[in-house]
């Protein structure tokens, strides 16, 4: 076993809406999914492999409780934080030091509601 944790899927209501925000966040590391027939994106790590997805499916709701999801997509979380903002997302916490050695993290919602993390060694 090389990971615990391999891949999320992170619900919307809004599917254009939150893809929308999750590509201005990422720098376009989001790929719609044609094939399935439900509103689907894969998200992209650097080398293209994919590592998660949003959906919009009825029987699935947003939610600021439950697991959090981090998200790793700069050196500097402010810089992430700022398009958070820009994208129509809420700054919950801001870039907070987690302890020497270990980083920094912040979290957001995005804008179906879902808490999710940021997370930075600098």
């Amino acid at each position: 076993m090389k990971k615990i944790f391999t891949y999320v899927a992170i619900p919307s209501t809004d599917f254009g809406r939150a893809f929308a925000f999750y590509s201005a966040i990422t720098g376009g590391l989001i790929n719609r999914n044609p094939h399935v027939p439900f509103p689907m994106a894969y998200f992209v790590d650097k080398e293209g492999k994919e590592v998660g997805h949003l959906f919009q499916l009825p029987n699935f709701k947003p939610s600021l409780d439950g697991p959090i999801v981090y998200m790793e997509l700069s050196e500097d979380l402010n810089d992430t934080l700022v398009l958070v903002e820009k994208a129509g997302g809420k700054v919950l916490m801001q870039k907070t030091l987690i302890a020497p050695g270990k980083g920094y993290w912040a979290l957001f919602t995005d804008t179906d509601g879902n808490r999710l993390a940021l997370h930075s060694i600098e």
